[in-house]
């Protein structure tokens, strides 16, 4: 049976494995046991997607094909967004995963109004894509904090909502910054907690994500949820 501690959903649909460069011990057998361990039920491990057609996809396909997990476990890759706000992955490529996080890893050179202007652009063109489900820490780019007005964080909230994207509240890059995740609470955004885990150990931290939320002074019932629920009929049951 789906469990919920509080109102934080049990689930990390956004964690890496040895199939990213830059992960450090992370490993799809060794991601599920940790996950279940920490008291998950559902995680996705999503690779990044630097180039056209991953090199790593058909091993990452095999590997979890040969596995038995202890946890609901959902292929999926972080997608790379360019600066002109297209995604670097074919389409076709994509279609082959069931979660779909999209990242912007690289910023322009730009700065003051003209990178936030950027940045409210480059999240609408994603929103509006139909490529993803997840935005991955949208105020985080390369480790750069982008702490944009509320005027365009509010156009961007419009665009998600209107396409039923959904944002995650990523404790490896603790993000997205304080006053957007404010207005995705207030607005009604659906927030889903991850860890983003490069190391073992940063999975299952959903402490974090509840003290995060009641630091800003809101209730855990306060926020709109993806629930387990919701997982499993968007992604764990679509085609």
């Amino acid at each position: 049976m789906l469990m919920e501690r509080g109102n934080v959903p049990l689930t990390d649909l956004h964690m890496h494995s040895q199939f990213s460069p830059c992960g450090v011990d992370v490993d799809i057998y060794k991601d599920t046991y940790k996950a279940f361990e920490k008291g998950l039920k559902i995680i996705a491990i999503t690779d990044h997607g630097t180039s056209r057609r991953p090199s790593w996809i058909k091993r990452y396909f095999k590997v979890l094909e040969s596995i038995n997990p202890p946890v609901i476990v959902l292929p999926g890759i972080e997608v790379d967004v360019n600066l002109k706000g297209e995604f670097v992955v074919e389409r076709d490529v994509l279609k082959k995963f069931k979660v779909i996080l999209a990242a912007l890893h690289k910023l322009p050179d730009l700065k003051g109004e003209s990178l936030y202007k950027w940045w409210r652009d480059t999240m609408i063109k994603i929103s509006e894509s139909g490529a993803a489900q997840i935005i991955a820490h949208p105020t985080d780019i390369g480790w750069h904090k982008v702490n944009v007005p509320p005027e365009y964080c509010l156009e961007v909230i419009d665009a998600i909502k209107e396409n039923g994207l959904i944002v995650e509240l990523n404790y490896h890059h603790a993000d997205p910054l304080d006053p957007f995740l404010k207005l995705c609470i207030k607005n009604g955004v659906k927030l889903t907690p991850t860890s983003d885990a490069h190391k073992l150990k940063e999975i299952g931290h959903l402490n974090w994500h509840v003290a995060k939320i009641r630091g800003l002074g809101f209730a855990l019932s306060d926020v709109n949820w993806l629930s387990e629920r919701e997982i499993i009929s968007i992604f764990y049951d679509s085609d």
